[in-house]
Formats: C-alpha cells, sequence, structure tokens
C-alpha cells in the first residue's frame, strides 16, 4: 500500500495538482496587487519600471547560482536547466500560506535525491540568506551617519563581527542540529567549510545591491528619489524581508513586508511615492519569478522534443 502511494504515476499527479495550486495562488496576488496599483497608473516612469525589473531579474540570477552551489556541496548535481527549473518553480512555491510551497517543490523537483539532502541543502541557503540579511541591515545602519545615533553605529559594526564570527561550523553546525533536533529531525554530520559558506552569505550580501535598486526604482517610477536614499532602502527592504520571513501566516511576506516598509520609509520619502513603489515592487517580483519559471520550463521542453 505505502509503495503505491509514492508510485510514479502517483508522483506525477501530486506534482500536478502542485504546479495547479501554486498557479492559483500567485494569479490571486497577480491580481490583487494591480488592483492595488491602479489609482498610480497614469504617473509612471517606464525607464525607471524597466530599471527595476532589470535589477529584480539580476538578483533572482544571483539567488539561483548561489543554490547551484550549495546544492553541488551537498552532492545534488544536476544539469544547469534542470537546477534552474526546479529552483524557479520553487520561488512560485512560496506563494502558498504556511511556506511549506517552496519546500515541497524543490523536494519533488529533486525526487532521486535523499529528500533530507535537499531539506539540509535548502536549510543552509535560508541560513546564508538570513546571516547576509542581518548583515546588511547592520551595514545600512553604520553607513546612516546623518540619521542614526554613533552608539547605534558603533553597536552595528559589532553585532556584524559576531555574525560572522557566528557563520563558523563549530558554532553553526551544533547550533543547526539543535534545530533539527527540535523539530523531531535527524542531526547533519557533513556541514559546508567555513570559507564556503562565508561565500555564499558574501554573494548573498552583493545581491543586496541590484534587491535595493529593484526598490529604488520602483519607487522612482512615481516620483524623482536621490541616490543618496539608497543605503536607507536596502536596509528597510531587508528588514521588511525578515519580518516577512518570520510571519509563517503570510505568503512569500506578502502584507508584513509591505507593512514594514509603509512604517519605515515614509520617514525620508513622501508616503505616497513608498505605497505605490512599493506595490510596484511586489509586482515586478512576482513577474520576474514567472518569467523565469517558464523560460526553464519551455527551455527544458524544447530540448526534449
Amino acid at each position: 500500500m505505502t509503495m503505491e502511494l509514492f508510485s510514479k504515476n502517483n508522483n506525477k499527479i501530486y506534482s500536478r495538482i502542485l504546479f495547479i495550486i501554486v498557479i492559483a495562488f500567485v494569479s490571486y496576488y497577480i491580481i490583487e496587487s494591480f488592483h492595488d496599483l491602479s489609482a498610480h497608473i497614469q504617473q509612471i516612469n517606464y525607464l525607471s519600471l524597466f530599471l527595476s525589473f532589470f535589477f529584480t531579474l539580476i538578483a533572482y540570477l544571483l539567488s539561483l547560482f548561489i543554490w547551484i552551489e550549495i546544492a553541488a556541496s551537498f552532492g545534488l548535481k544536476a544539469s544547469f536547466i534542470s537546477t534552474a527549473r526546479a529552483w524557479s518553480f520553487s520561488q512560485l512555491g512560496k506563494y502558498i500560506p504556511g511556506k511549506a510551497g517552496l519546500i515541497l517543490i524543490r523536494l519533488d523537483a529533486y525526487e532521486n535525491h535523499p529528500k533530507r539532502t535537499v531539506a539540509v541543502a535548502i536549510l543552509v541557503e535560508f541560513i546564508a540568506a538570513f546571516i547576509a540579511s542581518c548583515l546588511l541591515i547592520l551595514f545600512s545602519i553604520f553607513f546612516m551617519k546623518n540619521i542614526m545615533p554613533e552608539y547605534l553605529r558603533i553597536t552595528a559594526a559589532l553585532l556584524s563581527l559576531f555574525l560572522l564570527f557566528f557563520l563558523h561550523p563549530k558554532l553553526l553546525k551544533p547550533l543547526t542540529n539543535i534545530l533539527l533536533i527540535f523539530f523531531k529531525r535527524e542531526p547533519i554530520e557533513d556541514f559546508p567549510s567555513f570559507g564556503l559558506i562565508l561565500k555564499f552569505v558574501f554573494i548573498n550580501i552583493l545581491i543586496g545591491i541590484p534587491y535595493g535598486l529593484g526598490l529604488f526604482y520602483s519607487m522612482n517610477c512615481f516620483a524623482d528619489i536621490s541616490f543618496s536614499y539608497l543605503i536607507p532602502i536596502i536596509g528597510i527592504y531587508y528588514a521588511a524581508s525578515l519580518a516577512g520571513i518570520a510571519a509563517l501566516f503570510a505568503p512569500a511576506g506578502l502584507g508584513v513586508r509591505e507593512g514594514i516598509i509603509f512604517l519605515i520609509l515614509p520617514a525620508i520619502i513622501a508616503k505616497g511615492v513608498v505605497i505605490a513603489g512599493t506595490i510596484m515592487i511586489r509586482i515586478i517580483s512576482i513577474a520576474v519569478e514567472i518569467c523565469l519559471a517558464l523560460f526553464f520550463y519551455f527551455y527544458n521542453h524544447n530540448n526534449k522534443t
């Protein structure tokens, strides 16, 4: 009976059901986002719109290459197109409430590999992105000389050093295993080297630049914004993203992420511009994810035919 449940035919049915669920949720958020933006469409600067899309696309492609490196370090070897297809579809899976969609689609895509290995690779990807996000927030605080008091900037610098120290496998591996045991999972034995983890974190930090530029130009669609606001925008964007990750009930952090941006950014940028720009980056992010998923799907499909 158990073998019948996990037969090849049942796996295909499960994959199709999961795909339909993802498409349904993504379609819902696209329609909702366009409805929210409808009042601002006449004001759009289309050059800034293109630049926002371009930089967001660059950020996603860099994230894909990080996953390829992490997957390879855990022995999850596959062709570039197969890996890209799995990763791009899993990005759409995060729009299913509860955060499970991303993991389920990634596990489904690597059906020929041990599920535990795939899950640990996803965990390392998350840790690298999480630490990089924290560092970007701290770096932005440190460089905001005219906004933040001196003691906060010094604290941010010290916390950045602590986080880098925390990444050493002698600390990170046992802490990761404590987390796995808490969720009643087996502890891991193999773990990436300190140099490899630093590499993943450093590339994630670099990704913060195109992500920040994506948000910057999405707001620039509705008003001319000074480049001096780029560092605060990056810091606030990542702070909002971390809040979105923590909110398990919110698919892809939607609503929570925007709420944090609405709360903080109007202190330096007009509120109407912040609201319109934040809705715009939500639409652009979904559009980039759909474009990548469709591109890798049809590229892979055409190669088979």
